[in-house]
């Protein structure tokens, strides 16, 4: 396959889970080959570029401005407006710019700048919340150690104004990427190495949605299985040189046998003077994320991986965010139900509530409750109105005569399964998981969709987030699937948050 046969997709879906979350080799000590090899700059490009560089250097400014604000306001709500403290006192003045030393550095030494994991996936985020936990536990123990006097009420303001700001930076830079990347800025230039369907199939994931932070700028063939120790350095030298024409800054390895241990080892030796990323897809199936860890076994370094169930503390943890949040939800959702009740009592005949039967944790079978958006009697004809998943199907959805004009209303900003808030309390669901799906729909199960009950039904997921009724049945199966593998807390509030966002853009919400 050429460059030219083949164009970056730009649209504008999610990338998948496995599109975003990948395995980067460590580079390693050349033993096995010359040193002037490994340090030849014969057929090197030039140093790396990285197009998240100005990104990096946005978020530290701002991260600064944001940290220094933080100070600032502890300053004046606990010394200057109750003891009228002056800016200019020494002492106190010293406390805070300390602490914006502090933050600022331990932001650093935290990785918090390293573009590897800038604008993608949780990590960020995360960086960002331990950094600041760490400064401010470091400043606690240093001042019982030492007993010093030292202000709790400035401690807790100054944190807690500081990772909010720094939270509110992170996401703006966030959303002034991704837009940026739709229009094919800051995205990393990638060089894809494999054969056959796999090396396909990685093109298709990294072209798939720019918002990734790829772009496919060339396609090579992976060295035959039985390669010599000639054909592989002439191979290599071409690698090198497609890399220096095409301007890449990343070499993304489709997984195979071909692609053994000793190609990816040199292929990495080669990229350490330009500094390009190596990015290798797993061969062991989609198991990045949460369930996997390093082991050293036999002196070994062997990937553990574990069973995709909630329990324990990852369990308890769930809970205690679905009993809080869920309840602070009801709360919110009053208003609009309680409309929504009057609203569908005096709009169409029939009741309120349209309570269904759909399969939950372990297939059990969970009530489900809802506005009715729909006339009596229509679910008995629905396999004559909407049928089978099929390429037409949505169109279907669009033009449903079952729907009553007030239950439009309620469909298309999602307050009819507001009801559910009741389950996600109860414990039949939970905030965020893969949605119920009814009765009826088991038939189409493959023997791998049966995986999706092995957590609770959500009131959102990755399905709602990413085009509700626009995404076909074996996308939404695989979107299931792939919450279930890399379930994990920063993943659930992620998904919450996109969830405002599809409701208040309407996509899908037919």
């Amino acid at each position: 396959m050429s460059l030219e046969e083949r164009k970056p997709t730009v649209d504008g879906a999610e990338a998948p889970a496995h599109a975003q979350e990948h395995l980067t080799i460590p580079l390693m000590t050349p033993s096995r080959i010359g040193w002037s090899e490994a340090h030849s700059h014969r057929d090197r490009p030039h140093l790396r570029r990285d197009p998240l560089r100005v990104y990096a250097i946005r978020a530290f400014l701002f991260d600064l401005l944001a940290v220094i604000t933080a100070g600032v306001v502890g300053f004046i709500l606990r010394w200057a407006i109750p003891y009228s403290v002056e800016l200019n006192n020494p002492t106190y003045v010293s406390l805070v710019l300390v602490v914006i030393v502090s933050w600022m550095a331990v932001l650093v030494l935290r990785g918090a700048y390293d573009t590897r994991m800038l604008g993608v996936g949780s990590e960020e985020f995360k960086r960002v919340v331990g950094a600041s936990a760490m400064v401010f536990a470091a400043i606690a123990v240093f001042a019982f150690a030492f007993k010093l006097d030292l202000s709790r009420g400035f401690v807790l303001i100054t944190f807690a104004v500081g990772l909010t700001l720094l939270l509110i930076v992170r996401w703006a830079l966030r959303s002034w990427l991704r837009h940026e990347r739709r229009y094919g800025h800051f995205l990393h230039r990638t060089v894809v190495v494999g054969a056959g369907p796999a090396k396909d199939e990685i093109v298709d994931m990294l072209d798939r949605d720019p918002v990734a932070g790829f772009t496919v700028v060339d396609v090579i063939d992976e060295p035959a299985a039985d390669v010599t120790p000639t054909a592989l350095d002439a191979w290599l030298d071409e690698v090198m040189t497609r890399i220096s024409l095409e301007d890449a800054d990343t070499v993304a390895v489709a997984g195979s046998p071909a692609l053994g241990q000793q190609v990816i080892q040199r292929l990495a030796w080669r990229l350490e003077g330009p500094r390009v990323d190596l990015l290798v897809a797993p061969t062991i199936g989609d198991v990045a994320g949460p369930r996997v860890t390093m082991r050293m076994a036999a002196d070994l370094p062997l990937l553990h991986l574990d069973e995709p169930y909630l329990t324990g503390p990852k369990r308890a943890i769930k809970r205690t965010l679905d009993i809080v949040i869920g309840s602070l939800l009801f709360l919110l959702f009053l208003p609009f139900m309680i409309v929504a009740m009057i609203g569908t009592k005096l709009s169409s005949r029939g009741p309120m509530f349209y309570m269904q039967e759909r399969v939950g944790r372990g297939g059990q079978i969970i009530t489900f409750p809802k506005f009715r958006t729909m006339y009596v009697g229509s679910d008995a004809q629905r396999d004559d109105i909407i049928g089978k998943p099929d390429e037409a199907i949505l169109d279907r959805y669009k033009r449903d005569p079952r729907i009553t004009p007030f239950g439009r209303v309620l469909r298309r900003w999602s307050i009819d399964e507001m009801p559910q808030v009741v389950n996600v309390i109860g414990g039949t669901m939970s905030l965020v998981g893969p949605r119920p799906v009814l009765v009826d729909e088991m038939a189409l199960f493959g023997d791998a969709d049966h995986r999706r009950h092995l957590t609770k039904p959500g009131l959102t997921g990755l399905w709602q987030v990413s085009g509700r009724k626009t995404v076909d049945w074996e996308e939404r199966m695989r979107l299931d699937l792939d919450y279930v593998e890399h379930w994990s807390p920063a993943l659930d509030l992620v998904i919450v948050a996109k969830t405002v966002k599809a409701v208040l853009v309407g996509d899908g919400a037919y």
